[in-house]
């Protein structure tokens, strides 16, 4: 795949993120694994961003046309939780 990035904040549970993660619905399409999450296009172009939940935040992997949900997805991100700090891995 793509780029592969660490989401880092904080949490209160596992549940709380997957929550989070499932309202996305209306901007891609949402497949929920549990603990690990694959957002496809809804409309628009191809897309594929990957969250896993690790007890840091989010391991995303992603590739495509990701950068308009991206924007979306750190900025409904941040609302939710705060500071988030980004790394290359």
């Amino acid at each position: 795949m793509g780029l592969h990035q660490d989401f880092r904040f904080k949490y209160k549970s596992a549940t709380q993120v997957q929550d989070f993660l499932s309202t996305f619905s209306d901007v891609a399409n949402v497949e929920d694994r549990g603990e690990f999450f694959v957002f496809t296009r809804l409309s628009g172009p191809a897309f594929s961003f990957d969250c896993e939940v690790l007890p840091f935040g989010l391991r995303t992997n992603r590739s495509g046309e990701y950068f308009l949900f991206l924007g979306q997805f750190v900025e409904t991100l941040t609302g939710e939780f705060g500071a988030v700090e980004v790394e290359d891995t």
